[in-house]
């Protein structure tokens, strides 16, 4: 019987670590490196289930209906409400996000209610994740190292695979025009000569086969652009609050900080305009300006006074 928990857990982590073959990032850490999180509840292994076949519907319709079981945490029973809040948020993390696609075709006949309940699943967790580290630094209920372990090996690395999968999210928008009309980027010649042979096929198609493809062609625009624009805003909120929450739990530590940031899909090219822009200069994050990044800055700083 003593076998079990980690059998169980064992169990889920195989079960994601199938389900995360379609995309290149290896698989997050799970809960059951924490001995108290060692044992997944059904629920659990029934939403990992889901996600290894890629029912992703399914998979996230099972998911909100999981968090409405949540019972209230604060530091004072943070060490036992933890539990299935960390296991929903690996799972969630570790999900693919939909493409116009993927949603097509994944599971038609099951009704989400919303084309954005994948982003509302994920961003619903960093927000959590956000009030959990918080409630979990301040309690006494969780040992120091136990503390250190679910911030830093399991709630940091799954806000910065949400906020990397949401950065790489932009779908191509193929309706997209410039001030002139003309498709961004330009057509190839091939393309070109695609679209035109594509022009004589429909023109000779029956009127109702023309007005479901301006349907489906609609529907493919709308789902592009807005899930397109909620990413690009769902990148600034997160990286801000992640930027924020680094700097709360590695002061003075650049380099652990510049850990995350590289998980969260970042180059290192990318980390000083990163810095300026979420959390900027002051005492509390003079560590993170370094070598030419913070030269330019001590020049730019001198030049306003």
């Amino acid at each position: 019987m003593t076998l079990l928990p980690p059998l169980c857990a064992c169990a889920v982590c195989l079960v994601i670590g199938k389900g995360n073959q379609a995309y290149s990032d290896s698989p997050l850490e799970n809960p059951a490196c924490i001995d108290q999180y060692k044992q997944p509840s059904a629920t659990i292994r029934e939403l990992s289930g889901l996600l290894k076949d890629m029912r992703l519907k399914s998979f996230y319709n099972g998911a909100r209906k999981h968090t409405l079981t949540f019972s209230l945490a604060t530091r004072d029973n943070i060490d036992t409400e933890l539990k299935e809040k960390i296991w929903n948020y690996y799972l969630v993390a570790s999900a693919p996000l939909f493409t116009y696609k993927t949603y097509r075709e994944i599971e038609p006949d099951v009704d989400m209610g919303d084309d954005r309940a994948d982003i509302h699943r994920k961003s619903e967790a960093c927000l959590l994740m956000e009030k959990y580290i918080g409630l979990v630094r301040k309690t006494n209920k969780i040992k120091e190292p136990v503390k250190n372990q679910i911030i830093r090996r399991l709630f940091l690395p799954y806000y910065a695979r949400i906020l990397k999968q949401y950065k790489n999210a932009q779908e191509p928008n193929p309706y997209q025009r410039d001030a002139q009309g003309n498709p961004v980027p330009p057509l190839s010649d091939k393309e070109k000569e695609f679209r035109k042979r594509e022009i004589e096929r429909i023109k000779r198609l029956p009127v109702q086969e023309v007005l479901k493809l301006m349907r489906e062609g609609s529907s493919h625009r709308s789902f592009i652009e807005t899930r397109n624009e909620v990413f690009g805003d769902e990148v600034k909120h997160l990286e801000k609050a992640l930027m924020k929450l680094l700097v709360s739990e590695f002061p003075g530590q650049y380099g652990k900080v510049e850990n995350f940031i590289l998980e969260a899909g970042y180059s290192k090219e990318d980390i000083p305009g990163l810095i300026d822009r979420t959390v900027g200069r002051d005492e509390k994050t003079d560590f993170l300006y370094k070598g030419k990044h913070r030269q330019k800055h001590d020049k730019l700083y001198k030049k306003k006074k």
